[in-house]
């Protein structure tokens, strides 16, 4: 039989090796995920420039990391997506324009909010409500973004 010592360290060990605790994971991958897809010309929660979403993007996941001891997955990140040279290869701010393929994924995720929160009762609406639902009760949700 190992000794408790024995069985104490390899447990510190194996649980030191841990890169991300799977209950982070997933929150990790989202984050990721909007600073991917963050850019000047959509609003949000960031600056409305590349440096300033840049910046927020690094400062956000820097700060998960560090409110979780998770001084690995940072060095990880830092190194490999976020450093100023790889950030440019993936992140989509970093283009003036957005790309036509996540523009029409965009379009078409927009049209299926507004048929699924405002128009499920209306089969083919006529263009007046459409106008009228699309400023009074779509717009103020984008302004509040802004």
């Amino acid at each position: 039989p190992k000794a408790p010592a024995f069985e104490e360290h390899e447990l510190e060990s194996s649980m030191r090796r841990k890169f991300c605790p799977p209950e982070l994971r997933k929150s990790v991958l989202v984050k990721i995920e909007a600073h991917r897809h963050a850019h000047p010309l959509i609003p949000g929660y960031s600056a409305p420039t590349p440096e300033g979403i840049y910046h927020w993007a690094v400062k956000q996941m820097y700060e998960f990391c560090k409110e979780y001891d998770l001084r690995k997955l940072w060095a990880y990140l830092w190194e490999n997506w976020y450093r100023p040279l790889r950030w440019k290869l993936w992140a989509r701010s970093t283009m003036p324009e957005i790309t036509i393929l996540k523009t029409t994924m965009i379009c078409e995720s927009h049209w299926r909010r507004i048929k699924h929160d405002f128009l499920h009762h209306f089969h083919k609406p006529q263009l007046d409500l459409l106008v009228w639902i699309l400023v009074t009760k779509l717009a103020p949700s984008y302004y509040q973004k802004l």
